[in-house]
């Protein structure tokens, strides 16, 4: 049977235990330091927690060690790396090659999307260097995906849900060229984010004061089967500055599509133990998201941005149909019904997006406003970015749990019993009693469904009671303190045997392994950010080592942002769809400018700079 993951993210100890209870296979986090967001680190403690709870249902935990290291980082990100193996880690998401050159703790190496791995022979590469599993580009296409498949047996990880970057990961310069905020280093500033204005050669607008580089957010909902015939083991929801909510929501969704899927298809199962009961229907529509795209998958070209709005728009609810001061009328949409507390958006008639809280329905279509509202014209589309009574499902007690089955077995000595505590991931935990005078209870039948009732009080345990046996030979009375003591060092003695349980790592590297042809020059573009990694990328073939952008900003305009995402595309000036003759335009960003061009064959976008040019001002 192959094992599909679903992998799921953590901002910190209470969303990490979320997605462990909302379904998820495994999880990924930061640590204390060197991940690739900044403001997501966690203690070596809560670390260890995560991995203590999400081990008893044989859910993984990787951790996220994913930017471009100084040399003075090194040292310290390879200690670290041992202290989160013996927090019970059990992989480490790399990016930098100046972590190979020294030694690792036996963790699996996962290889980072920021490697920017886009052939088969760079998937090929990393498994000969000791890497099990390696995150796929996010623009990447089917047949781009199958045709790894076949060529290596690394583990191949493919983002299903969450953000998209404009630019592909691993060599996006944007941030750092502007604000010297570096993605490769965790900081990025998100510029794609922010307005921007594109301009013909001749200084002529195409569009002012767009989100032009805002794109919408990833979802495979309708392409999960075919990722895993394509050769997906693991499902990577994006989300790491993410709260519990949208974590809960998100991670239970998938896990229902996925069940679904290895349902009807026994040739695959789910790598994690246990069942997850929500007390919501899971709804992606409903947590933060901007529209969503499958992006390139299917090599279906489009636009993939949202121009009119950065962030969460949210569903529609239907129409305004009149306005009385702060008091809003609609006309909804079949199905919809409108909350106090619900959070509604519209555009206004400049296509500028405004929003505000419902305070309290009077009615199930009129809404009242504690706040100033300007005239908003009948006929007007309103949003809703928050369902108040979705979220009070999503947050109250018991929105998710997650058990695991239990077969306990009650088997008496000849002065006491022995309980034996087995769940379905395998392991099997023990504990035994001596009685001090033992003695045969009256009622075999009274015993037995004493003995029952009592070491089935599970309480708010992982466990629920699927099975139990008894094996009496004597009938000793049993009191309630020891019945509760045999269940409480079983159980514990079981969790022992799951955390202890460690898979050997043998990491075999390759002697003879080359870099593929199209990483050996790569200038700045390699990342080489401290000497380990040119050394390592020297000893592998490549050429020229140059370094990071991040070190040394190249003096002359260069490609600081490659995207799958083409806006000569979308304002019809593609030289393919639309016969249009090649041209270059600008973006200006921040008062900065960028000369924005083509890679056809790629079919790609480039921005390039910044760059010196007055027509503009």
């Amino acid at each position: 049977m192959r094992l599909i993951e679903l992998l799921a993210p953590a901002r910190d100890l209470t969303c990490g235990l979320t997605a462990v209870d909302s379904g998820a296979d495994a999880v990924y986090i930061g640590g204390p330091g060197f991940g690739a967001r900044a403001n997501a680190g966690n203690s070596l403690e809560d670390i260890k927690k995560l991995c203590d709870y999400a081990h008893l249902f044989r859910v993984k935990v990787h951790i996220t060690l994913n930017t471009i290291l100084t040399d003075s980082e090194l040292a310290a990100a390879r200690d670290l790396a041992f202290r989160l193996y013996e927090a019970g880690a059990d992989a480490l998401i790399i990016q930098d090659y100046g972590l190979l050159a020294g030694q690792l703790p036996p963790l699996e190496l996962h290889a980072s999307t920021q490697q920017d791995s886009e052939t088969p022979a760079k998937f090929v590469f990393l498994e000969k260097q000791g890497f099990s599993q390696a995150v796929l580009p996010r623009e990447m296409s089917l047949s781009e995906i199958r045709n790894i498949s076949s060529r290596t047996g690394i583990r191949l990880e493919a983002f299903v849900h969450g953000a998209l970057c404009a630019g592909v990961s691993g060599r996006c310069y944007l941030s750092c060229a502007l604000t010297g905020r570096s993605a490769n280093r965790g900081e990025c500033a998100q510029l794609c984010r922010v307005k921007q204005s594109l301009f013909r050669a001749d200084g002529s607008p195409l569009a002012r004061d767009r989100y032009l580089l805002s794109l919408k957010d990833l979802s495979h909902r309708q392409n999960l089967e075919e990722l895993i015939d394509a050769g997906i083991s693991s499902f990577k929801i994006e989300g790491r500055l993410k709260d519990a909510g949208y974590v809960r929501n998100v991670t239970a969704f998938y896990r229902r599509l996925l069940d679904d899927i290895f349902r009807k298809r026994p040739d695959l199962g789910r790598s994690s133990c246990g069942k997850t009961v929500t007390a919501f229907e899971p709804d992606i529509e409903k947590s933060f998201n901007r529209g969503f795209t499958e992006y390139n998958l299917h090599e279906n070209k489009d636009n993939y941005a949202n121009f009119d709005a950065p962030g969460f728009v949210g569903a529609r609810i239907g129409k305004l149909t009149k306005q009385n001061r702060n008091r809003l009328s609609f006309r909804t949409d079949p199905g919809i019904v409108l909350n106090n507390g619900d959070s509604l958006n519209y555009y206004d008639s400049r296509r500028e997006l405004h929003g505000f809280r419902v305070s309290r329905m009077l009615d199930s279509v009129t809404a009242e406003i504690f706040q100033e509202i300007p005239p908003i014209p009948p006929g007007t589309v309103f949003y809703r970015n928050r369902d108040a009574a979705f979220d009070r499902l999503l947050s109250g007690d018991g929105a998710a749990v997650r058990r695991l089955e239990l077969a306990l077995e009650y088997r008496e000595t000849a002065a006491g019993a022995i309980l034996k505590a087995s769940d379905e991931t395998g392991f099997t935990g023990s504990a035994e009693v001596t009685l001090p005078e033992p003695a045969p209870a009256k009622d075999r039948e009274l015993l037995e469904k004493n003995l029952r009732d009592k070491l089935g009080r599970l309480g708010d345990s992982v466990y629920e009671l699927k099975d139990f046996r008894t094996v009496l030979e004597h009938c000793w009375f049993m009191p309630q303190s020891f019945i509760n003591r045999l269940r409480r060092e079983a159980l514990q003695d079981l969790e022992n045997k799951k955390r202890a349980a460690r898979p050997e790592i043998a990491r075999t590297i390759s002697g003879d392994n080359p870099l593929p042809p199209e990483e050996r020059e790569l200038d700045f573009r390699a990342n080489l950010h401290n000497r380990s990694a040119r050394e390592f990328f020297i000893a592998h073939g490549g050429i020229s080592p140059a370094p990071s952008y991040e070190s040394r900003k190249p003096e002359e305009p260069v490609p600081v942002l490659v995207s799958k995402h083409c806006l000569h595309y979308c304002f019809h000036l593609c030289t393919k769809r639309d016969h249009a003759r090649p041209q270059k335009l600008y973006m200006e960003i921040g008062g900065s400018i960028f000369e924005v061009s083509t890679d056809c064959r790629k079919c790609r976008m480039i921005l390039t700079g910044p760059v010196k040019k007055d027509l503009f001002s």
